[in-house]
């Protein structure tokens, strides 16, 4: 007997709670199938489901209650800040507090830079090009660089930008590495920040799935910020630089602190920024050339 979607999707949302997971990833996976947006999903409730969408539909939700495979990848697509791109096991997933990142990068540049419009971008550890690819739709103006080590991170990231429009430059390599000595007057990145301790607590739609090469920070978490600070007068243009990095909800006053030792009378602001759960998600800082 064919499913009505209403019918399809309490079950889903039954067998979901029965595993302990998000009870609307059923309705995520049904919008995806049927080329629906939530709105027109939810309008015609009592719809048959065609039986390969049934079949579709019940073999997901099962691969993801019961092994944890995360509904992204399952669907090769994730939001972020408005738009849909690309993912696969080969990036992360876009998290919504990174979207908090480049709206600051925006907010401390209008405050420090206001006279400067065609900014200079490096985003260290791209993975899927959210950061870079947002803040070059976001600001046409600016001319924004993207860097990471794997070469499968950067090829889905690639594909992102020429889908979504966006004029990014593409470079291959370890951290600061392909782009040393060209200046930027930004630099941002999400990089790498779970502990040795926190990948062994990591839920399992995190710790089985995502690459660990974009999780796992070192033994503290903090190795990639460490390497960062260490290159950055290489990359340091004219009289200042803003450097906006986001990291995990116990890391604010540690890396402030590697920031202050790095830069110690170069700093002219410096904030750790909390995510709207109330969690510190960012640190900016505004560094000046001084004696680099």
């Amino acid at each position: 007997m064919t499913l009505k979607r209403f019918e399809a999707l309490r079950w889903a949302s039954s067998f979901l709670k029965e595993h302990h997971r998000d009870e609307n990833i059923g309705e995520i996976l049904l919008e995806s199938r049927l080329h629906l947006s939530r709105t027109d999903l939810l309008a015609d409730l009592k719809e048959p489901l065609f039986p390969q969408d049934e079949e579709w539909l019940k073999k997901r939700v099962s691969e993801h209650a019961i092994k944890g495979i995360p509904v992204q990848y399952m669907i090769g697509q994730a939001p972020f800040y408005g738009r849909n791109f690309k993912v696969t096991p080969d990036v992360l997933i876009p998290r919504q507090e990174t979207e908090e990142l480049v709206y600051r990068c925006g907010a401390w540049t209008a405050r420090f830079f206001p006279d400067r419009k065609n900014m200079s971008v490096c985003d260290i550890g791209t993975g899927s090009g959210v950061i870079a690819i947002t803040l070059a739709l976001e600001h046409p103006d600016w001319d924004v660089t993207a860097v990471d080590i794997s070469p499968q991170a950067l090829a889905v990231a690639k594909e992102n930008a020429v889908a979504l429009g966006a004029k990014v430059r593409f470079k291959q390599g370890n951290l600061l590495d392909p782009v040393k000595n060209q200046p930027f007057d930004l630099l941002v990145s999400n990089p790498p920040y779970i502990s040795q301790q926190e990948m062994n607590e990591l839920n399992d739609t995190v710790k089985n799935y995502e690459p660990h090469l974009a999780l796992l920070g070192g033994r503290d978490g903090l190795d990639l910020y460490r390497c960062i600070l260490r290159s950055l007068p290489s990359i340091f243009k004219a009289d200042r630089l803003l450097l906006a990095f986001e990291i995990g909800a116990s890391q604010g006053k540690t890396v402030s602190n590697l920031i202050r030792k790095e830069f110690s009378d170069q700093i002219e602001a410096l904030a750790v920024e909390q995510d709207l759960a109330g969690l510190d998600r960012d640190v900016m800082a505004v560094l000046r050339r001084n004696n680099f």
